[in-house]
């Protein structure tokens, strides 16, 4: 009986069968990352969201916790997520991040912040019991699918930019603080001057002015005749005030020469 050895490609396939249900435990503990581009996607759902930094010692003494926590979520059938602020500002704004770490849960678009202990089992207690319907969610106008937190998100991303770049112009091209100063001002000089022309161009393309010759109506008859009986009035108001002051500057004269008033 000729027996022979198992071919390579059985093998292949049985230590992949092998491997499968380690590499599953392992995608099953990892927490999604989220980023500008993907953070839309905890929209729907139910999430715990954990910002962090790595120069953060309060983030790092909570580490451990929450990666033993990010085991938990297929059992509590939720999703586990991480930020970090330092590569991703703009979630910092988008969520309006003060201090580190901060915890986000999430349930079908609903934001709630995690104001409870950072122990394991209170987490855990928090979704099984679903303490988090005891908990006010964040308002409207704060939430960051909003209009006003997209736009901090945009201020956020612009700072990190601006200190990146005198980062860059100090420590790689050498120029001095005073230097770098000068040249923000007169950029943000020049970015004024090219917005307000800009918003003056909008406005004159949408608004033209146009300058229109109204003629002047004409007027109403009886309006005519008033207009004519005051000026009669005045005219005959003027004539008196004339002759009064001519008979008085006549008995003014007599009696200042009475001597030739004799004589006549």
């Amino acid at each position: 009986m000729d027996v022979r050895s198992p071919s390579f490609p059985v093998l292949g396939s049985i230590f992949f069968l092998l491997l499968l249900p380690l590499a599953s435990a392992a995608q099953k503990g990892k927490a999604i990352s989220l980023t500008d581009d993907n953070w839309n996607q905890v929209l729907e759902g139910e999430w715990m969201i954990k910002f962090m930094a790595p120069w953060c010692p309060a983030c790092q003494s909570f580490k451990d916790i929450w990666e033993n926590y990010t085991s938990w979520a297929e059992d509590l059938n939720i999703h586990v997520a991480i930020v970090d602020v330092t590569q991703n500002p703009g979630l910092s704004g988008r969520f309006l991040v003060t201090s580190l770490p901060t915890i986000f849960h999430v349930k079908d678009g609903v934001f709630r912040y995690y104001q409870g202990p950072r122990i394991l089992g209170d987490l855990i207690s928090f979704i099984e019991d679903k303490r988090w319907q005891n908990v006010d969610p964040i308002s409207w106008w704060f939430r960051p699918d909003s209009l006003m937190m997209s736009s901090l998100s945009l201020f956020f991303k612009a700072a990190m930019f601006i200190r990146s770049l005198y980062s860059t112009m100090t420590e790689v091209y050498g120029i001095p603080e005073w230097g770098c100063y000068v040249i923000f001002a007169l950029a943000t000089l020049l970015v004024g001057f090219l917005a307000g022309m800009l918003i003056v161009c909008c406005v004159d393309l949408l608004f033209p002015v146009s300058v229109q010759t109204l003629s002047k109506p004409a007027p109403h008859p009886s309006h005519v005749a008033h207009q004519k009986e005051d000026r009669e009035d005045r005219e005959k108001d003027d004539e008196s005030d004339i002759v009064d002051d001519t008979a008085g500057s006549k008995e003014t004269l007599r009696q200042r020469n009475p001597q030739q008033q004799q004589q006549q």
